[in-house]
């Protein structure tokens, strides 16, 4: 069963400037761990400001991820890799991809930048969404978007443009941008 199966099966929209948020209650929920935006807010006591106001980081959205993970009890495991590691290449993403769209039990949440996803210079900012699918034949993988109304549910980039997209830079950080894994834990 590929990931695309699990994602379409619940719809999210985000409220405003909360991508990543919503992208993290989109995730567990899409990993069978039913989550509200209002739930991450919630048991991890995240102030709403410091979503709002400037974003939150790759970082910062991790450590929510995995606060919210650890306080729900949930059986997941929560991995983050930031793309301006020397050893995430293109070749090393593309395996991922390639893993992650067969395997049922993880979901990869990107941030990226969204000039450079949508390959449109007038879209400013980072942005959080989900890993649905992947072809390799055309060598495009399919988001399953958090801001439907303004990019659409499910959308397709070149594989090599979202790499680049998560590769950019997060001036807010001085640090790539990157994706976060989530794992069901072995029961074994």
């Amino acid at each position: 069963m590929k990931d695309f199966d699990n994602i379409q099966l619940a719809e999210f929209q985000q409220p405003i400037r909360c991508c990543n948020v919503t992208a993290l209650a989109y995730a567990m929920t899409s990993l069978g761990f039913t989550a509200t935006v209002d739930d991450i807010f919630y048991v991890t006591k995240l102030p709403i400001a410091s979503v709002l106001d400037d974003g939150m980081t790759l970082a910062e959205t991790y450590d929510t991820c995995v606060k919210y993970v650890g306080n729900s009890n949930l059986p997941l495991t929560v991995n983050l890799e930031y793309f301006d590691n020397p050893s995430m290449t293109m070749e090393k993403f593309t395996d991922i991809v390639e893993k992650a769209v067969v395997d049922a039990n993880d979901i990869h949440i990107l941030n990226f930048n969204t000039k450079i996803a949508h390959n449109n210079p007038n879209l400013e900012g980072g942005h959080f969404s989900l890993l649905a699918d992947y072809n390799p034949s055309s060598q495009e993988i399919t988001i399953a978007d958090t801001n439907p109304k303004r990019y659409t549910r499910f959308w397709k980039c070149p594989i090599d443009r979202m790499y680049k997209a998560c590769v950019d830079k997060d001036s807010a950080c001085d640090r790539s941008r990157g994706m976060i894994i989530l794992q069901k834990a072995s029961l074994n």
